[in-house]
């Protein structure tokens, strides 16, 4: 951490180093409201979707790393692979997610 001078009591190192940290958390918050704008003019193309707290969730590691498995459903709430792909299944109906390929190497992304 960057620290004020004592000898000359200058706060320059310091304002640049804190600067830096509030520029980095507005492009967080910048990438979350594109995400959820995205989101939000999917509602309007298909008509508003409910989510439940799980099915966000899984939106949004969907959009943090592009895609996601039964497995990572499954590592990501403690739950079975069946449960998992159940989850999937419900965002799949509600046009929120695609699947891309078949079987255990499935994966899903986001529509």
């Amino acid at each position: 951490m960057q620290s004020i001078s004592p000898d000359t009591q200058d706060l320059t190192q310091w304002l640049e180093y804190f600067t830096r940290g509030v520029m980095v958390q507005i492009e967080q918050v910048c990438q979350r409201i594109i995400g959820l704008s995205l989101d939000v003019q999917k509602m309007k193309d298909f008509g508003q979707v409910a989510l439940t707290e799980r099915q966000m969730k899984i939106v949004e590691a969907v959009n943090k790393s592009q895609k996601i498995t039964a497995g990572d459903i499954a590592a990501i709430f403690g739950i079975s692979r069946q449960s998992a792909l159940k989850e999937a299944g419900k965002l799949l109906e509600m046009n929120v997610l695609t699947p891309v390929g078949k079987g255990r190497g499935a994966h899903y992304v986001r529509k």
